[in-house]
């Protein structure tokens, strides 16, 4: 009998585990323009917003493994490579041309992590100001950190931000 319950305690916690590890896989939500904008402005940090096309122009290193995370041997505190971004630093009503290599740098929550950008990824998208006046765009485990643009109404949306109307797009039913 000791034995029926040590049995159903060890196969509860089990399953509670893998529920909890389950439900933080899939708290990722699609952020939205206006939110990152939010964030990219609040930070302490200077943040430029860019229209543009990200390229590698050095070799990448290799993103982690979710088994190599889980082991514990895998350091991703400085997992970063080095960028060309084409494009232009959207201002509240015209924007200014930039030609500029990054860091494009992969952030890791738990075992899931970001990725580098293909060859010719383009949207809109932010660069940190490192202190030592480099670059750095963030590629996190979670969207938010690049939204597409193919007709524009991304970056109509950030310069809207930029002029104090943030309000995020209601979708159309």
């Amino acid at each position: 009998m000791a034995l029926s319950k040590w049995m159903t305690a060890i196969t509860t916690a089990t399953v509670t585990v893998m529920m909890a590890n389950s439900a933080m896989a899939l708290s990722c939500v699609r952020g939205s323009i206006e939110q990152s904008f939010k964030n990219w402005n609040d930070a302490p940090e200077t943040y430029y917003i860019v229209s543009g096309t990200m390229t590698p122009a050095a070799p990448l290193p290799p993103i982690p493994d979710i088994r190599d995370l889980s082991q514990g041997n895998f350091d991703t505190s400085n997992l970063r490579g080095v960028f060309r971004v084409q494009g232009e630093v959207i201002g509240p009503v015209t924007s200014d041309p930039i030609d500029h290599y990054i860091w494009v740098r992969v952030g890791c929550a738990g075992p899931w992590c970001g990725g580098f950008p293909s060859a010719g990824t383009s949207g809109v998208f932010a660069l940190k100001q490192l202190p030592d006046l480099t670059l750095e765009h963030y590629s996190g485990a979670c969207p938010g950190d690049l939204f597409a643009d193919p007709n524009g109404s991304i970056k109509a949306r950030v310069q809207q931000c930029m002029t104090g109307n943030c309000a995020p797009q209601t979708p159309v039913r």
